[in-house]
Parts: structure tokens; sequence; C-alpha cells
């Protein structure tokens, strides 16, 4: 574990080199994104629902949908990352609708039972009051729903 404390911000860096790379992808409606928080030690997720922007449950505890760019304002964030299966963007229309369907709703925001990773896999699976509090089990989830096998970079600055 102290390596990954550590080190993670190294590996971000390292990651994000690699990523710049790489072909970056457009997410389509209903793909999984997420982004870097506190260099790497933290992350958060939302659902891409079309039109350049993203629904996702803020820390207020508001559901909103806000641009790419205001996704990552405020953090250390400097890229999203989209899901992908073999280096295509994947997504699904019913967990877009999901997602649209709980925008201007509340809830009880808590950082570690009740946060946006929670709020991500309902979205993917209809049921908003599972477990997935955390990247990795977020990941998981978008993978049994969705086939993703891997995470590309998202080049926002090619938006309008």
């Amino acid at each position: 574990m102290p390596w990954r404390i550590l080190g993670m911000p190294l590996y971000n860096m390292v990651e994000g080199i690699v990523d710049a790379c790489r072909d970056s992808v457009q997410p389509k409606v209903g793909s999984v994104v997420y982004c870097d928080l506190a260099f790497g030690y933290m992350d958060h997720s939302g659902i891409y629902v079309g039109n350049g922007r993203i629904a996702h449950l803020a820390g207020t505890g508001r559901i909103e949908l806000v641009t790419p760019k205001k996704f990552i304002d405020g953090t250390t964030a400097v890229s999203i990352y989209v899901s992908c299966n073999e280096g295509a963007a994947v997504g699904c229309e019913s967990v877009a609708a999901r997602a649209m369907s709980m925008v201007g709703q509340s809830r009880d925001y808590q950082f570690l039972l009740d946060n946006c990773h929670q709020f991500t896999s309902g979205c993917l699976s209809g049921n908003f009051e599972n477990s997935s509090n955390f990247l990795w089990m977020m990941k998981d989830d978008a993978k049994k729903r969705l086939r993703v096998n891997n995470w590309r970079f998202w080049d926002i600055d090619l938006l309008n």
C-alpha cells in the first residue's frame, strides 16, 4: 500500500504521457467518463449524455449536467478518460437515459458511501443504491455492462 500512496502521482504522470501518444477518442452517448483528482489519489466519474455534456453527482449532492471543462474545473485533472472496447468508445443509450432521468435530483453525498462512482454505476445498472463506491468497482460494472476493456483519453480541446 505505501508504494501506491507514494507512487501514484508518478504513475499518473507516466500514464498521461503514454495516453497523449495514443489516439484520442470521442465518447458515445452513454459512455462512462472519469478523471483523476488530487494527482491520482482520488477520481471523479460520470456519464456522457451527448451534446458535449456529462451527467455527474457533484460534491454538493446535486446531479447536474456539465461541460467537460467544468467536469475537471478546480481539480488537478488534465485528462478525461472514456470507456472503450479495443480502443473504440463504447456507450449505451439506456445508460444515458438513466443519467438524464436523475438530473436535477439530489442525493445525500458522502465521500465514501454515496458518491459519484455509485451514481455512475447506478446509471449502468439501474440500481442507484448499489455498493460500487470506488473507481475500480465502477470500472468492473462498466466491464460487465458495456464490455469495457480499456480507457482512452478524450481530447476535449477538439470540442467547439
